[in-house]
């Protein structure tokens, strides 16, 4: 889009209304036809727009983001040392001198201790979101619970790599996402107790309200994992909400609750080739626990003996007996 601009200093008749000539950037008078300006101002966007994301871009250049240090917004110097033109710059001096700017420009964004240690977090966090699959707005909702967390000196005194694994599983959490601590701990590098001890302390200090975790979802992801057969998974989640339903669910790990599901599932279904010591190792807990959850929906959901599970999420509508 152009901007329609109005001469009177260039003929004898005001121009009471002008057009735009957007191909080869002319203003014209529709009265006298007179071309008032050669040079039309652009207002509009130096960007094509194809999606809604770009079409409400306020700016140009790369996209500002959290996870980074500067958010995206400080000039880099690259390393090829090649001119505007892209050759290669063979002058000694020149180089000698790009090679300085470089060591300035990083310098003058690292000049101090909270923005090196941001560095330090956010490459960490770039290694968890490949390796724990994260979309970027888990991401970004981590590096935003970080930079609180650094303002405030929350986790001071701990480790950062700590500190951004637990920022990490809380945002996992808000984002419905099965993530345990176990994953995030093996995935960092640290110990269990040093991610859990991190998120408390986040969770503490920001007042933060924590959903719950859905068994629903470590259900699915378990079965996944495991290889069980679409059918038995079926009727593993509508077994899975009888339970959510009956508050059996409240209190414990939940996924401790899908792996039980899951093998009592493919024990209904014939599968024995999957044991509690199958899905114990593949939910991350032991075997005894499988049993003790196992012996609570004994005592507590006699319902499939007697009568027949309602199908739930497409889940099998026969009934048997544990």
């Amino acid at each position: 889009m152009f901007q329609s601009q109005d001469k009177t200093n260039l003929c004898n008749k005001a121009h009471p209304s002008t057009i735009t000539d957007a191909e080869v950037g002319e203003v014209i008078c529709i009265s006298c036809g007179m071309v008032v300006s050669d040079k039309a101002i652009e207002i509009g966007p130096e960007w094509s727009a194809f999606t809604n994301d770009k079409l409400n871009s306020a700016r140009v250049g790369m996209p500002v983001s959290l996870a980074k240090h500067d958010q995206g917004l400080s000039t880099v110097i690259g390393r090829d040392n090649r001119d505007f033109s892209g050759e290669t710059i063979i002058d000694p001096s020149s180089r000698s001198i790009i090679e300085r700017l470089r060591t300035w420009d990083y310098r003058t964004q690292t000049r101090n201790s909270r923005t090196r240690s941001r560095i330090d977090a956010f490459r960490q966090l770039d290694r968890l979101k490949q390796k724990l699959a994260l979309p970027d707005p888990v991401v970004q909702k981590a590096a935003y619970i970080y930079r609180k967390v650094q303002q405030k000196e929350i986790v001071r005194g701990r480790t950062r790599n700590g500190a951004m694994a637990g920022c990490v599983y809380i945002a996992c959490r808000e984002a419905r996402i099965p993530r345990t601590f176990d994953e995030v701990a093996g995935i960092a590098n640290i110990t269990r107790k040093e991610v859990s001890n991190a998120y408390i302390a986040i969770v503490l200090g920001l007042d933060l309200r924590i959903p719950l975790i859905d068994p629903v979802r470590c259900l699915v992801k378990l079965a996944n994992k495991a290889q069980v057969d679409e059918k038995i998974k079926r009727y593993a989640i509508g077994y899975l909400k009888q339970i959510i339903d009956s508050n059996l669910s409240a209190g414990k790990d939940p996924m401790s609750i899908a792996a039980t599901v899951l093998y009592l599932a493919c024990l209904h279904y014939g599968d024995q080739s999957k044991t509690q010591r199958y899905f114990a190792e593949a939910a991350g807990i032991s075997d005894v626990t499988i049993r003790n959850r196992r012996q609570e929906i004994q005592n507590k959901i006699p319902f499939l003996t007697s009568r027949k599970v309602a199908n739930h999420g497409g889940g099998i509508d026969e009934g048997h007996k544990l």
